[in-house]
C-alpha cells in the first residue's frame, strides 16, 4: 500500500486533474519545496508561482519561498516584486521578513533595505484591499486578548469567560461575513469539546465541512484537532503532525500514515524528512 502512495505523491504532483484549487496548490507547493531542497531553483520558482496563482492570498512561507528561489536563480527584480506581493496580499509580519533563514545570503542586496523602508506602505495596501478591513482588524483582535489573557496569570474561570465571548462573536462574524482565517485560534481554543454536542460544534463543524466541499477551506482543517483528541484519549497520535514527541505519543497503524496524510492533502512523513528535516519515528518505513 505503501508503495502506491510514494508513486501517487510523487506522479501527481504536478498533473492537472478537476480536482479543487487548494488540492492542485497543495500538490505544486510540495512540488516546489522538492525542487528547492534539491537547489533546482528556476523549477522550483516557476512551480512556487503557479501555485501562488491559485491562491494569491494563501500564505506568506510560499511567497518566501518563491523569492528565496528567484534570488538563487539572480531574478533580483522577480525576487522583489514577489516579496511586496507578500505583504499586499497576506500581510506578511515585518518580522519575519527580517528573519526569515533563505534570505540571509542575500541581506546585503539593495531590495531588501527598500521593501523594508516602504513596509507600512504594503501593509496599508493590504488593508485597502480588503473587503471588511474592520473584521479583519476585530478577528485580530479577538486573537490578542485571547493571548493576554493566557500570558498575564489570568485565573482559569476567567480565561474561560474571554473565551466564552470570544467564541460567541466569532460565530456572529462567521454568519454574516463567512470563516476568517485568523479565527482558528479562537476556534483552537475550544478542541477539548471537539465533536460534542455544544453550541460551537454544531455550527462550526457542519459550516467548515460545508466549505471544506467547496473547496474554500484546504481539507486538512480538522486534522489538528483530530490529532489533539486522538493524543487526549489515546496517547497516539492519527497524523504525526506533533513531530518532537514520537516517543510519547507514537503514531497508530503506523504502516498507513502516510495514507492518511494524503486524503487530507498532507505530504508524506518522509517529504517532511527531506524539506524540514524532522526526525522521523523509528518504526516508520518508506517502501
Amino acid at each position: 500500500m505503501r508503495i502506491l502512495i510514494t508513486l501517487f505523491f510523487i506522479t501527481t504532483l504536478g498533473c492537472s486533474d478537476n480536482k479543487t484549487d487548494f488540492e492542485k496548490y497543495n500538490k505544486l507547493e510540495h512540488k516546489a519545496m522538492l525542487q528547492f531542497k534539491n537547489k533546482e531553483f528556476e523549477k522550483a520558482l516557476s512551480s512556487f508561482e503557479k501555485a501562488i496563482d491559485l491562491k494569491p492570498k494563501e500564505d506568506v512561507s510560499i511567497y518566501f519561498y518563491a523569492a528565496a528561489s528567484a534570488l538563487n536563480a539572480d531574478k533580483k527584480e522577480k525576487a522583489k516584486k514577489l516579496l511586496i506581493a507578500s505583504i499586499q496580499n497576506t500581510n506578511a509580519a515585518k518580522d519575519y521578513f527580517l528573519n526569515f533563514d533563505e534570505f540571509n545570503n542575500f541581506r546585503n542586496e539593495k531590495l531588501f533595505l527598500e521593501i523594508e523602508g516602504d513596509y507600512e506602505n504594503h501593509i496599508s495596501k493590504f488593508y485597502t484591499n480588503l473587503e471588511h478591513p474592520e473584521i479583519y482588524r476585530e478577528v485580530n483582535s479577538l486573537m490578542e486578548l485571547d493571548q493576554e489573557y493566557r500570558t498575564n496569570g489570568s485565573e482559569w474561570n476567567e480565561i474561560a469567560r474571554i473565551d466564552s465571548l470570544n467564541i460567541k462573536r466569532l460565530i456572529e462574524i462567521t454568519k454574516e461575513y463567512g470563516w476568517q482565517e485568523r479565527g482558528w485560534l479562537v476556534l483552537w481554543h475550544q478542541r477539548q469539546t471537539y465533536g460534542e454536542d455544544n453550541y460551537v460544534w454544531n455550527f462550526f463543524k457542519p459550516y467548515i465541512d460545508d466549505e471544506i466541499k467547496k473547496g474554500n477551506i484546504n481539507k486538512d482543517f480538522w486534522t489538528n484537532f483530530e490529532e489533539e483528541q486522538s493524543i487526549m484519549k489515546d496517547k497516539k497520535q492519527i497524523y504525526g503532525l506533533y513531530w518532537s514527541q514520537f516517543d510519547e505519543y507514537p503514531i497508530k497503524d503506523i504502516e498507513n500514515v502516510d495514507e492518511r496524510r494524503t486524503e487530507f492533502g498532507l505530504p508524506p512523513l518522509w517529504y517532511m524528512n527531506k524539506v524540514y528535516g524532522i526526525e522521523l519515528p523509528t518504526n516508520y518505513k518508506r517502501l
